[in-house]
């Protein structure tokens, strides 16, 4: 996700939250749910558009892929349902900052993933931020190829397509790690 939004978005937060850090009102919680829905659109777009850039392909993102992206189920729960989640018991500012980069980040790969197979991909790598912040269970994929629909493991038994899409909060919340295409 390119900084610039994510940082315009972090900026715009606080106007959302009193003084005592709680949403102001459920009008201003209706807004940020829509600012953070523009918000994956354009990490989906921006996975895609990076994806073809590499790639050196066109391929237009769908509306259908990147809605049925953006409402995903994990553990059986929308962005939304987890922002409400957070919206009833409280949230902070916090909160909402690791949903946004958490969804973004799988956003962004999952336009990735899907623009890579319509252009043909064949293979798919790998890639941690080679840091100390990186996970043992993602340190271990560093470098890992597989087939485009493969599925990369954990030494856990967890297994994904893409960064972000583990469905395990452990293995995506704060996830960094990213795929490029062959």
């Amino acid at each position: 996700m390119p900084f610039d939004e994510l940082n315009n978005l972090k900026a715009a937060l606080p106007l959302f939250f009193n003084e005592e850090g709680r949403i102001k009102s459920r009008e201003d919680y209706d807004s940020l749910l829509d600012m953070l829905e523009d918000f994956f659109l354009l990490a989906y777009a921006n996975g895609v558009e990076l994806t073809n850039f590499s790639l050196g392909s066109d391929i237009p993102a769908t509306a259908e892929e990147a809605q049925e992206t953006i409402e995903k189920k994990i553990q059986g729960k929308t962005w939304r349902d987890r922002m409400q989640e957070h919206y009833d018991n409280g949230g902070t500012i916090a909160d909402v900052e690791r949903i946004a980069e958490t969804e973004a980040h799988r956003d962004s790969n999952a336009g990735a993933f899907h623009t890579a197979k319509r252009a043909g991909a064949t293979e798919k790598v790998w890639h941690t931020m080679l840091d100390d912040r990186v996970r043992d269970s993602h340190q271990y994929l560093e470098g890992v190829v597989a087939p485009i629909d493969g599925e990369f493991y954990s030494f856990e038994g967890n297994r994904t397509q893409y960064p972000g899409q583990w469905g395990i909060p452990e293995e995506d919340v704060n996830c960094r790690c990213y795929l490029t295409y062959i």
